[in-house]
């Protein structure tokens, strides 16, 4: 193995390390849990709950994750993997405020034939379409739990429907499985990848 190949290799662990901390699937669980909490309600003002989580984003790699690494800066395809990150997460953020605050505009001047098929069919619906996002961005980030979240949206929009469960119910629990994942990672992480005082005051 080449140096170069070398640097890639060392670069590519890095940058998964960085990603291991659990934070943005604990963003990403709050996001879906406030959405559920929207669907639960029936409340479009609740929206907000699905898409303020997201901004808590940054800050709170910039004070657990950022000074465990140095303020580490990632260069070339690393670099380019961040950016696709952070694109990934806005658009994320994007799409649940646009989709909250469709379905809060039309839902309600639509055909009762359609607000009826919506009704039956709407969650299996989003959830595919949550499960894709969720692909995606497993394939694009190099982040394969996410494919492990793509696969439990899917299921537990199907086990609402089979068993007939509120889906906003079983979004709320969706999220908090994911917070939890990522609850998880940032307990792991911390233990992992002390601050540098907390190794000398483990070495005393």
């Amino acid at each position: 193995m080449s140096k170069n190949d070398d640097f890639k290799d060392l670069a590519n662990r890095a940058y998964m390390a960085y990603h291991q901390d659990g934070i943005i699937d604990m963003m990403l669980g709050a996001g879906v849990t406030g959405f559920g909490l929207r669907m639960f309600f029936d409340s479009p003002a609740l929206i907000v709950l699905s898409w303020m989580p997201f901004l808590f984003y940054l800050p709170l790699k910039t004070h657990i994750t950022a000074p465990r690494f140095g303020y580490v800066r990632f260069t070339g395809e690393e670099e380019e993997r961040m950016k696709n990150t952070r694109l990934i997460l806005l658009g994320l953020l994007v799409f649940i405020f646009v989709l909250g605050l469709v379905l809060a505009l039309v839902y309600g001047r639509i055909a009762p034939q359609m607000q009826a098929f919506i009704s039956q069919n709407g969650i299996l619906l989003l959830g595919g379409l949550a499960a894709l996002l969720l692909a995606v961005a497993a394939a694009v980030t190099g982040l394969r739990r996410f494919y492990l979240y793509a696969v439990l949206t899917l299921l537990f929009n199907i086990a609402g429907v089979l068993l007939a469960v509120n889906e906003g119910l079983m979004t709320v629990l969706l999220g908090l499985t994911i917070f939890a994942v990522g609850a998880w990672l940032l307990s792991r992480f911390l233990r992992a990848y002390p601050l540098p005082e907390e190794e000398e005051g483990r070495g005393r």
